[in-house]
């Protein structure tokens, strides 16, 4: 559950394949990204990295491992996601801006949470079968099909040198994805101009996968990826990994 600003999840899980159902609460856009620290690192190790990072315009440390997490989801909505788990130290953090610029982490919405390799997951625990897959690389969105409208598995595989996530927003009638990225250069700055937000596979690492399910009506939808460049900081949309679909 995500709602202003906080998680409701665990303090432990078993390690393993991990399925995350993702349940807006609040009334912004919230997502789930996990993150993965280094050994010895603490959650106020994190903050002040991440706080650097943000004031540096910097990419995040080394030893910061991005494992997926459901990406953004309108209120109301839920996301799922399945993603395989090492034994470790994580946290779950929003990274999405509020209306004020201000990242929802920075206003406390993160939670730490340890994956033992200890607890016993009931069932054993298994990835879904995918119905298509989407490779991310640097800077694109590789789909293995065309998509027609329905409810799909999608497999999310980074084949990129970098972390890579996949968000995707239904687009309302009459907008396109130059809009989108209009509003995006201009300081992301008045109404968003997408509809409703399907969710996806947050932030993970070169060479991850995780899984995600999402039903699609006709219409046009914006794959895209949000995560600072580790060479100029940009985000990656910026670069070109912004893709417009159409369903019919």
């Amino acid at each position: 559950m995500a709602s202003e600003y906080a998680f409701g999840v665990p303090d432990t899980i078993p390690a393993g394949p991990t399925t995350f159902v993702l349940v807006n609460r609040g009334n912004e856009l919230h997502h789930a990204s996990l993150v993965r620290l280094g050994d010895g690192k603490t959650v106020a190790d994190f903050q002040s990295a991440v706080e650097a990072a943000m004031k540096n315009h910097t990419p995040p440390p080394a030893w910061m491992g991005f494992a997926g997490g459901p990406n953004a989801v309108t209120p109301g909505d839920t996301v799922t996601t399945t993603q395989t788990l090492e034994p470790g130290s994580y946290v779950f953090v929003c990274w999405i801006p509020s209306a004020d610029g201000v990242p929802h982490v920075m206003k406390g919405m993160l939670h730490s949470m340890v994956v033992s390799a200890a607890a016993t997951r009931a069932g054993g625990g298994a990835e879904p079968a995918a119905d298509l897959s989407i490779k991310l690389t640097d800077y694109d969105f590789q789909l293995s099909r065309p998509l027609a409208a329905g409810r799909y598995v999608v497999q999310v595989e980074n084949a990129g040198a970098q972390a890579h996530e996949i968000v995707i927003a239904a687009l309302p009638p009459g907008k396109t994805l130059r809009d989108f990225l209009v509003w995006e250069r201009a300081g992301e700055k008045g109404p968003l101009p997408t509809g409703r937000w399907l969710g996806g596979v947050s932030t993970i690492d070169a060479g991850g996968h995780a899984q995600f399910t999402a039903t699609f009506a006709p219409g046009s939808y914006l794959l895209l990826c949000s995560w600072p460049d580790a060479k100029d900081g940009m985000p990656h949309l910026v670069h070109g990994m912004a893709k417009e679909i159409r369903i019919g």
